[in-house]
């Protein structure tokens, strides 16, 4: 499915800062007759802001399985002739392979939902382009052929479809735009659906990260740390921050959690919003842990930029 209906959608990252001012103001503003549509507005920024920040953490929990999975193969080397190294080798690939379709599906999916979102964001215009509703249903229909496949995948050793939280009986309120509340009608279970497994797929990712991260933190403390310190021989000058480094751990557990919060947050606000009882109070909360999640991606990051240089 192409996307090449949505030219104009563009999203920048500056804006996830404005949702906390923009969610305070709702408070004050009241809502709009027959139902406030400015918290939904608040839910597709939201979901558009969250969605930018997923494949970093994506590329990051792939490079950590592939780091255990490299220590386990230099770990049984010794023991193999030749031959059942190149059989080992050729078989761990393959399984990485397969990992990394299922990351590149994930990418797929949650791209697929930021565009849903940028296209809800139009349509909530009242000067929005009639083809947005088109567009809406097209992108849909793609997320609905990625699906089973997510549902089956796992994430390492956790499986998606154990995750998925059972759906949600939505009753979409009345809204003052006929062709928005068809819209939601006809598209918001869906989407309630996708985000859904999508939170699943976060879920299981931040459960193997942590398992990755604890393997590769017990490795990297007894190569780096203690090793050094009780052979015989002399201290190497970067061993005080390897030690700093090892009790400090990795952000990336903290950046999948926070990411795990951010769309149950999401999902939960966003059918809030289409049966018009999403409260300021709510609709802040998800902007303040949407943004949360967004700046400590963005930190870890520019740290891992500074780190290669």
């Amino acid at each position: 499915m192409q996307t090449k209906a949505l030219p104009a959608l563009r999203f920048c990252p500056r804006r996830i800062r404005l949702l906390p001012v923009f969610v305070l103001g709702l408070i004050t503003a009241g809502c709009a007759a027959p139902t406030d549509t400015a918290r939904l507005e608040a839910v597709a920024e939201a979901g558009v802001a969250y969605a930018g920040e997923v494949a970093p953490l994506l590329d990051q929990a792939f490079e950590l399985a592939a780091a255990v999975d490299s220590g386990a193969l230099a770990a049984a080397r010794a023991g193999l002739s030749p031959e059942q190294r190149r059989d080992r080798l050729r078989e761990f690939d393959a399984a990485m392979t397969e990992r990394l379709t299922e990351y590149t599906a994930a990418k797929r999916h949650n791209d697929l939902l930021q565009s849903y979102f940028l296209a809800l964001r139009i349509l909530l215009k009242p000067d929005g382009p009639k083809e947005i509703g088109a567009a809406a249903k097209r992108l849909t229909a793609a997320l609905g052929k990625l699906s089973p496949r997510l549902k089956k995948a796992h994430m390492g050793d956790v499986s998606v479809s154990g995750l998925i939280e059972p759906a949600a009986h939505i009753a979409v309120a009345s809204f003052r735009s006929a062709a928005l509340r068809r819209e939601l009608e006809a598209r918001g279970p869906t989407i309630e659906r996708e985000l859904a497994v999508q939170e699943a797929l976060v879920s299981a990712l931040a459960r193997q990260v942590r398992a990755d991260q604890e393997v590769l933190s017990a490795r990297f403390r007894d190569d780096e740390v203690v090793e050094p310190y009780v052979s015989a021989a002399r201290l190497p000058r970067t061993w005080p921050a390897r030690r700093l480094r090892s009790l400090r751990g990795a952000g990336d557990v903290e950046a999948a959690r926070a990411a795990e919060q951010a769309i149950r947050s999401l999902r939960q606000a966003y059918v809030a919003a289409l049966e018009g009882r999403l409260d300021s109070t709510r609709a802040a909360e998800l902007a303040t842990t949407v943004e949360g999640f967004v700046e400590l991606v963005s930190r870890l990051g520019a740290e891992a930029g500074r780190a290669i240089r």
